[in-house]
């Protein structure tokens, strides 16, 4: 059925049915800030843009932080990706964790033992020929 003027002239003379205006446009409810809220809608809004702001502020900086940090790592030749577990080995190796020895325990230095073999050699508690071997022995380690 073809339409006399064409489709577009039927639909702009087609009758418009009047909307009654009661203030109420129904999308919000009570409560809700909307266009019948008056300076609370307001405030919402202002509230509401500077939540986003700051929001938005929060995360550039984060961006900024982590690509300085990450670019102060890679020029100390450290993976920024296993920093954490680099600096972890690092300790656990660290002779600051060690268990410490008794000093009871603790291996007499070298020059200490010679010392001693020379002090029983020469009181006489040892012989040249053991006090030789033993000098070997405490050289070879």
């Amino acid at each position: 059925m073809m339409v006399p003027g064409g489709v577009v002239a039927h639909v702009l003379s087609a009758p418009v049915m009047p909307i009654p205006d009661d203030g109420d446009s129904g999308f919000f409810g009570p409560g809700m800030p909307g266009p019948d809220m008056g300076g609370a809608g307001d405030a919402f809004s202002a509230f509401f843009g500077l939540a986003v702001v700051l929001v938005i502020a929060g995360a550039v900086f984060s961006v900024v932080v982590a690509a300085r940090k990450r670019r102060i790592l890679r020029d100390a030749g450290i993976d920024p990706f296993t920093v954490d577990a680099a600096i972890a080995a690092k300790v656990l190796r660290s002779d600051l964790l060690a268990p410490s020895t008794p000093a009871a325990q603790v291996a007499p230095s070298i020059e200490k033992r010679l010392a001693e073999l020379d002090d029983l050699r020469a009181r006489g508690v040892i012989s040249e020929d053991e006090h030789r071997e033993a000098r070997a022995a405490v050289l070879k380690g």
